[in-house]
């Protein structure tokens, strides 16, 4: 482009000295421009298909754009949490601890009678067997192990065994309970029975229920018929 415009203000001013000669002088100018601009225009022509021909043949060369290495910030440090120490610290409150009542005073063998399967008066059919349960809590200051026994008194005995084991496994401490079964069976003929019992220590001794530990205790059913005439 920048030769046509060459071209073009070469041919101009030879124009403008045309217009300051003679005709037949400018004529000459006139002629030798065109040849000028003739020969320019080819030579022109061959540079532009020259630069053409290479542009074509040239192998591009790519540039390489630098991309941004990432560079990772280091680490933040992470607060950690931070224990204000109190002026008091709390202490655990103790809990109580039970208390049993001391044994010293009490006599070695008594007992309280603390329950029965069978309340006073319960009921029960005639010729049925059935199981009477003593809840006994021993309030003396000896062990209790497998040479008590429960022993019949007096009353209606009602087909049980007249000494009876306490304690087959183990032993019964102070405050500790034992829970002795007793298989009896009813009579044949309807009324009220009761059978008066007490406790053998492995000493041989007879103890029963109650703060001076010698009253006895019992078993009272009423025996009834079912199915009567």
């Amino acid at each position: 482009m920048r030769k046509m415009m060459k071209v073009f203000f070469l041919t101009f001013t030879i124009f403008l000295l045309s217009a300051c000669n003679r005709p037949e002088e400018a004529a000459v100018i006139v002629q030798e421009a065109v040849d000028l601009t003739a020969v320019v225009q080819t030579i022109y022509a061959q540079i532009t298909e020259t630069a053409r021909v290479a542009a074509l043949s040239a192998t591009p060369t790519w540039t390489q754009v630098p991309t941004n290495t990432f560079t990772p910030l280091p680490p933040t440090s992470t607060p950690t949490a931070t224990f204000t120490a109190t002026s008091e610290i709390p202490s655990a409150t103790p809990t109580e601890a039970p208390t049993l009542t001391p044994t010293s005073g009490l006599p070695c063998n008594r007992a309280n009678l603390e329950g029965k399967s069978i309340p006073d008066g319960g009921t029960v059919h005639i010729n049925t067997f059935f199981t009477q349960t003593f809840r006994l809590k021993n309030t003396g200051s000896c062990t209790w192990d497998q040479n008590y026994e429960l022993r019949f008194v007096d009353g209606d005995l009602l087909g049980a065994a007249a000494s009876i084991t306490m304690i087959p496994v183990g032993e019964v401490q102070t405050w500790g309970y034992a829970i002795v079964d007793v298989l009896m069976k009813a009579p044949s003929k309807p009324g009220i029975y009761k059978g008066f019992w007490i406790i053998k220590a492995s000493n041989g001794q007879l103890f029963g229920v109650g703060p001076s530990g010698v009253s006895q205790f019992w078993l009272e059913v009423n025996v009834i018929d079912p199915d009567p005439d």
